[in-house]
């Protein structure tokens, strides 16, 4: 007896689907071995070293995800906002940016379609490492011990960082995911507190100078304590270098004047008065005082006094 099979059509999405679903892929290789194989080798090859990157990127991949969801959403809201809110395409002067605004669009919302929905899941995992961080219970912090640890490894190694001086500070031992941080942060602390002994040690022989460039412990770090890298030697030196040169630049173009008038003399003072408010003539005589030069002058001069050493605090009792 012969059986007839009736085949209904499939719709587009459902055919789409079935050509690179699974089920397919391995009658595909069943019947034919030779075809797929040569097909994805050359595949392989030219994405492999982005593979590599991004493995080699483990620790980074929530903040380049991020970067890039930012990056593809502006783009793509400016080339809506520009080509239908705006009418750019309408203004004969904007013609320029047209271009720019169709690429941004188009690109910026295919690079979002993929995008978009990882960098919903790594939030997500913040938010659940988040919650966990903000608790103070031994007990509880033990029972969502799994979720708190899969997403540090999610995130990045600050975030296991994080994780483990957590579990420092309530007692609870680090397990075997995150042993290799708690060890690496271990070390780091001890050779921390040997170089703050050598530095201390080397600052008692330095002079006024050097203590200033070399000081780790600055007024504006104490102002604002919830940034560490104020603690830091090279942004200090920054700070001070970025401070020192506008201030003195700024002084110099009030008090002797920086620019010059037809080839002539540095003799004129930019006036950024003037220049803030859209006047064509910005220049003046010097010396000359304008409001925003002694404005962004005193500025810099603080920043700069306050990258200077804060000293110890002497509390002194009177009799």
């Amino acid at each position: 007896m012969r059986m007839c099979v009736r085949h209904e059509p499939m719709g587009v999405i459902t055919n789409l689907y079935f050509l690179f679903s699974p089920v397919h892929q391995e009658r595909t290789n069943k019947s034919d071995e030779s075809y797929p194989m040569m097909m994805a080798r050359p595949r392989r090859r030219l994405l492999a070293p982005l593979r590599r990157w991004w493995m080699s990127k483990s620790d980074s991949h929530f903040q380049i995800i991020t970067y890039t969801t930012i990056l593809s959403v502006a783009a793509t809201l400016w080339g809506f906002l520009f080509l239908f809110i705006l009418d750019g395409t309408a203004d004969p002067s904007k013609s320029a940016y047209v271009s720019w605004s169709w690429a941004a669009l188009i690109f910026g919302g295919l690079i979002a379609f993929y995008v978009v929905p990882e960098f919903s899941i790594f939030l997500n995992q913040k938010s659940v490492l988040d919650s966990i961080l903000s608790l103070d219970s031994r007990p509880e912090v033990l029972r969502r011990r799994g979720e708190a640890e899969e997403a540090a490894l999610m995130l990045g190694i600050e975030y296991q960082k994080t994780l483990v001086s957590h579990y420092e500070s309530l007692g609870i031992k680090t397990s075997g995911k995150l042993r290799h941080v708690s060890k690496s942060m271990q070390k780091k602390q001890k050779l921390s507190v040997i170089e703050d002994e050598l530095v201390v040690d080397s600052e008692n022989e330095q002079s006024a100078l050097m203590k200033w460039l070399n000081t780790r412990d600055s007024h504006l770090s104490r102002i604002l304590p919830g940034a560490p890298v104020l603690h830091e030697l090279i942004w200090n030196r920054l700070i001070l270098i970025f401070s020192g040169l506008t201030g003195i630049l700024l002084l110099y173009n009030m008090m002797f004047g920086l620019a010059s008038i037809d080839g002539g003399s540095r003799e004129y003072t930019v006036d950024f008065t003037l220049f803030l408010s859209g006047n064509e003539s910005i220049h003046s005589l010097a010396p000359h005082f304008d409001g925003v030069s002694i404005i962004l002058t005193a500025t810099s001069l603080t920043l700069l006094y306050l990258t200077r050493p804060a000293g110890e605090i002497k509390i002194e009792w009177e009799d």
